[in-house]
């Protein structure tokens, strides 16, 4: 037999043996359902959040941004303890917390060091040693090409005043790559 003849006679046999399911459907679907049984443990309870209200306990607003302690200058008359130079005219980048000010380089070399400082208000300043920067009277002792040591003076909330030493670095990203 050639080909043809074989592939006919496939045909024929597989259409008689598919012979249509005498089944019903439906008696299958209604069969399923009732022997069907599911094993679902039940969802549990929902778990509802209850905010307490919120009650303000003083004046200071929680969502602004915290101001620098002013001290009462009457607490520290009579005290033996070092005191601040009030006097003192306040220089630009003192409106500045140091947390907002970004060392951007040095200028100069040798005792003639400036460093350069970016403000929020997207100015350049120049700093040298001497000059002060920041919320806390901060004094600057030394720029190097990588930081400035600043001495900072803070109040110990009873009238005298503490120094602490702080740095004001030259980010990774700023510096520049030959």
């Amino acid at each position: 037999m050639n080909n043809k003849g074989w592939c006919t006679l496939l045909a024929v046999l597989a259409l008689v043996g598919c012979r249509a399911n005498t089944d019903s459907v439906e008696q299958f679907i209604s069969d399923a359902h009732l022997y069907a049984k599911a094993d679902i443990e039940p969802l549990p309870e929902p778990y509802y959040f209850v905010a307490d209200d919120f009650v303000m306990t003083n004046d200071r607003v929680p969502f602004s941004q915290p101001q620098p302690e002013e001290i009462d200058s009457k607490e520290a008359i009579g005290k033996d303890c070092w005191q601040p130079d009030d006097s003192r005219r306040r220089q630009p980048l003192e409106s500045f917390p140091l947390d907002q000010l970004v060392m951007k380089g040095i200028m100069g070399g040798g005792k003639q060091r400036w460093a350069l400082i970016y403000t929020p208000e997207s100015k350049l300043a120049q700093l040298r040693v001497g000059q002060y920067i920041g919320l806390n009277h901060g004094r600057v002792l030394k720029i190097t090409p990588q930081y400035i040591d600043i001495e900072e003076i803070l109040s110990d909330g009873k009238g005298c005043w503490l120094k602490r030493d702080n740095q004001l670095r030259l980010k990774a990203e700023d510096i520049p790559v030959f």
